[in-house]
């Protein structure tokens, strides 16, 4: 346990220290985008390669850097959904090609099995990545956004390991992962949610046009940190599934105690796409 708390230790510094600089000259999230899409690929590419030994890997990385997209409209000033649209429409045709291309050209019956991991795999690592970019860069605020669901499924994650450490008794997935309890998911839920509301108690009220009443707000604050919770959680047993489907215990080695970039990053590419969700509704919304 104390290898695991010090490794997150400063796995959480290193974040920050690229984070929140990223506030005051934007261009250096970029830095921190890149190191994840860059080391996420190799650890899933990795993993693929157990059952598909066919899948390009060329073709995999390319795509898998689709997730910039969105950087071409702000750089020309652009708006969130022609940000989106373009990632999504590109990102579509590629992973359509990169599915039905291989089978027609290879006599390996594999190679439709591989089309598709490294489609999978490319949509698992872009699309949060695009919608990280799209808040940093295209919304108002976005910032603040994208840092919640950057770092709510962390928080889900410390608190629902302990409670389950201390309180846990009932599996929910033992399949899947075994040391998971109801008692640490809702643990994990539940201070999520206390620290949501707090974050925009304090911070979010002072960047965001509220037209509500204040304990509306918190109490929305609450629901939503509660889903990001569990949307983070569903995000984790997802992990867990590839895994024991290409019979690994962990993507990397890279974090002792903690595992890869991806055992880091998988629960955050799930609550990302939300967390674009709730600045998508806030925009629309002002």
């Amino acid at each position: 346990m104390l290898q695991r708390i010090i490794t997150g230790a400063i796995f959480t510094v290193a974040v920050l220290a690229l984070v929140i600089p990223a506030y005051f000259v934007p261009p250096v999230l970029l830095v921190f985008t890149f190191i994840v899409t860059t080391i996420a690929l190799v650890e899933l590419i990795k993993a693929a390669k157990n059952t598909q030994k066919d899948m390009s890997v060329p073709a995999t990385v390319l795509g898998g850097y689709l997730g910039f997209l969105p950087l071409v409209f702000w750089a020309t000033e652009g708006t969130p959904s022609q940000g989106f649209t373009l990632y999504a429409l590109i990102t579509l045709i590629y992973c359509f090609i990169s599915a039905m291309l291989p089978p027609l050209v290879k006599e390996n019956p594999e190679a439709i099995r591989s089309g598709f991991a490294s489609s999978m795999i490319i949509v698992y690592v872009s699309f949060p990545i695009a919608c990280a970019h799209v808040m940093m860069y295209l919304i108002p605020n976005g910032w603040y956004f994208m840092v919640i669901g950057l770092f709510a499924p962390w928080i889900s994650d410390v608190f629902a390991y302990f409670t389950g450490s201390f309180f846990g008794k009932h599996k929910i997935v033992p399949h899947i992962s075994p040391k998971k309890t109801w008692e640490g998911c809702i643990g994990g839920a539940v201070f999520t949610a206390i620290l949501t509301a707090l974050f925009f108690a304090f911070v979010m009220v002072n960047v965001m046009e509220v037209t509500m009443s204040f304990e509306l707000f918190v109490t929305l604050a609450a629901i939503f940190g509660f889903i990001l919770s569990c949307v983070s959680q569903l995000g984790d047993w997802m992990a867990s599934s590839i895994k024991r489907l290409v019979g690994i215990k962990d993507f990397g080695k890279l974090m002792p105690g903690h595992g890869g970039i991806m055992d880091r990053f998988d629960s955050a590419f799930f609550t990302l796409p939300v967390a674009l969700g709730l600045a998508y509704a806030v925009v629309w919304g002002g």
